[in-house]
């Protein structure tokens, strides 16, 4: 009976994976096509989804639970590159390069996203259940850097003075910049490096407060 159960569980959830995963790109073909958000009805997100409002239903009690389950997708890609620099306890070897390569990856997930992304800054201004998620997930990925940070420090590889609020000052200059920079009207692909260079620089110097 255990074993019947287990089987039924994992096909539910792979259901919802793969529902998850239509309703992400149903939502992104959505906004990159001028919708916002904001006007962007249920029954739309359904039916470029393949389902039915009903269907639906059952697995997003509401819009605001759409954007939280697809950004959960989007932001795991956001956030993987600076969680690798921060887990490794070689990425002090490789200089401010090593940033660098993390912040570009960032910068190529959001644009990939980017939509996405869009709307879930916009909801996260009025919507709590959306903002609690966005700044819930922020601030995990700050506690883990933070953490990485203060180990580093028992190693005598990082200066005392760089504290959690440095950490979390970093983190939101590089959400809220990368965020402006592409979203803005004449955001380009070719300014790109010049501004992971110029993040890449202050988050070295702020995270060890040393030289390259």
């Amino acid at each position: 009976m255990g074993s019947v159960t287990r089987a039924h569980t994992g096909q539910t959830l792979q259901r919802r994976a793969e529902v998850t995963d239509r309703v992400l790109g149903a939502v992104e073909d959505l906004l990159g096509a001028g919708e916002r958000f904001t006007e962007l009805p249920v029954q739309r997100i359904a039916e470029r989804s393949g389902m039915s409002r009903t269907n639906f239903y059952q697995y997003f009690p509401n819009k605001s639970q759409v954007l939280i389950e697809v950004a959960e997708i989007a932001s795991k890609e956001f956030f993987a590159a600076p969680t690798s620099w921060f887990a490794d306890d070689a990425s002090l070897d490789a200089g401010v390069a090593g940033v660098q390569r993390a912040i570009a990856e960032m910068f190529a997930e959001f644009r990939k996203h980017w939509p996405l992304m869009r709307a879930l800054g916009e909801a996260a201004a009025y919507d709590t259940e959306v903002a609690e998620f966005w700044f819930g997930r922020t601030h995990e990925f700050i506690d883990f850097a933070a953490d990485r940070v203060a180990r580093w420090q028992t190693q005598g590889r990082v200066d005392a003075v760089v504290t959690a609020e440095s950490v979390a000052a970093v983190t939101w200059m590089v959400e809220r910049s990368i965020a402006q920079h592409i979203i803005s009207a004449d955001s380009d692909v070719s300014d790109d490096d010049r501004v992971v260079a110029a993040l890449s620089r202050t988050i070295w110097l702020t995270i060890t407060a040393g030289p390259d």
